[in-house]
């Protein structure tokens, strides 16, 4: 019965990884050069589904060995994976920050271990280890040491890609924050979710280096086959998302008349002032280069601006003027309904209203509005 399960989640694991492969080469992709990155990871994203499942392919057909502790087969794969999604996901969000020197750091330890592991082989053997009692009595065996070093290469290297995919992300939001006053679709939060998916994923690598059974390696199957086909369809989304966020992740430069503008002397109260009166932050879907194109000035010119005197970044500043208009609006029009005011104050969706409404005042705009009635009827009855 066991063999059978193994059989079909197997086969369903390869029928899953080469269909993907197929999607992400034959996926049809808008004439842009900002997604020349995509691009890029897209294919390689191909050849790493394909060879995976070649290599299941092998594993089933020949019976390779399963059951090997510490196994150099498993922690050289699960570091090229970790490398590989990681660098997929932050392609996304910073497309100009991995280079082709931090992929050589990235593979070349990789790389020198495993030479000299096969160089160590070859005169003291390439041992399997199946159980606990052989691998302690082999644990300064030439071989042996090399994969411990691999391990504990592949336990940093887990660190170190948690670390830089978090200010990664870190940095994107900062940005996305800078430029648009609704952000909620924009943040990529699945992308946040894969790669702590993957990283999951790369923790329970572990597992068969450690616990190397046939039942861990059939749950361990299916919690990849989930993965990797969840995976896919979400990272085949992302064009949808880059028309919007592309002025973010490729800023037009400005030209020089609107740089010599941007040096003249100009006032933050008077600039404030003309945006409160105006207020064009009710726009719907404003952005702070639409705000600074209004106001003839530079959008890192206005950026700067908000940042320094108001304490904010653009989506927090704009977003709290809103809300105070929305207060002003609950107050003066009681009969109009919570959809009808957040479409006044410039939100496409009421959803996306009442959560920034909570966010800045604590509470509901429903429960601030019948609040306010409340303390509105306390006050004419003394």
């Amino acid at each position: 019965m066991e063999n059978h399960a193994s059989l079909f989640v197997n086969t369903a694991f390869m029928i899953g990884c080469t269909a993907m492969a197929i999607v992400f080469i034959a996926l049809p992709l808008p004439s842009n050069k900002g997604l020349k990155q995509y691009r890029i990871s897209l294919r390689l994203l191909a050849c790493a589904y394909l060879a995976i499942a070649i290599l299941k392919a092998g594993t089933m057909t020949f019976g390779f060995v399963s059951v090997d502790l510490l196994s150099l087969e498993i922690l050289t794969i699960a570091s090229l994976q970790a490398s590989l999604f990681t660098i997929a996901l932050i392609t996304l969000l910073r497309p100009g920050f991995i280079t082709r020197r931090k992929l050589y750091i990235q593979i070349a330890p990789l790389l020198i271990l495993n030479a000299m592991y096969w160089l160590a082989a070859s005169r003291w053997g390439n041992p399997v280890i199946s159980n606990y009692n052989q691998l302690w009595t082999m644990v300064f065996h030439p071989s042996m040491i090399l994969r411990e070093l691999l391990l504990l290469y592949y336990i940093a290297q887990l660190f170190y890609l948690t670390h830089i995919f978090r200010l990664q992300a870190r940095n994107y939001g900062n940005e996305i924050d800078n430029y648009f006053a609704d952000t909620y679709r924009l943040q990529l939060p699945w992308v946040k979710y894969c790669f702590l998916a993957s990283l999951t994923i790369g923790i329970s690598v572990l597992l068969p280096c450690l616990i190397a059974t046939e039942p861990v390696m059939l749950v361990l199957t299916i919690f990849y086959t989930i993965f990797y086909l969840t995976f896919g369809i979400c990272y085949i989304q992302y064009p949808r998302t880059y028309i919007s966020i592309e002025p973010v992740i490729y800023p037009v430069m400005n030209t020089p008349e609107e740089t010599s503008k941007s040096n003249r002397r100009l006032d933050w109260e008077e600039l404030k002032k003309r945006i409160l009166t105006e207020k064009y932050y009710l726009k719907q879907e404003v952005n702070i280069e639409d705000m600074a194109h209004h106001l003839k000035i530079g959008r890192t010119t206005l950026s700067k601006f908000i940042n320094m005197e108001e304490k904010k970044n653009f989506n927090g500043w704009i977003n709290t003027l809103r809300i105070e208009e929305a207060k002003q609006l609950l107050v003066d029009f009681p009969e109009y309904t919570l959809i009808e005011i957040s479409e006044m104050v410039g939100y496409s969706e009421s959803s996306n209203f009442s959560r920034q409404f909570k966010q800045i005042t604590n509470t509901s705009p429903s429960v601030w509005r019948h609040n306010f009635k409340a303390e509105y009827q306390s006050h004419s009855l003394n």
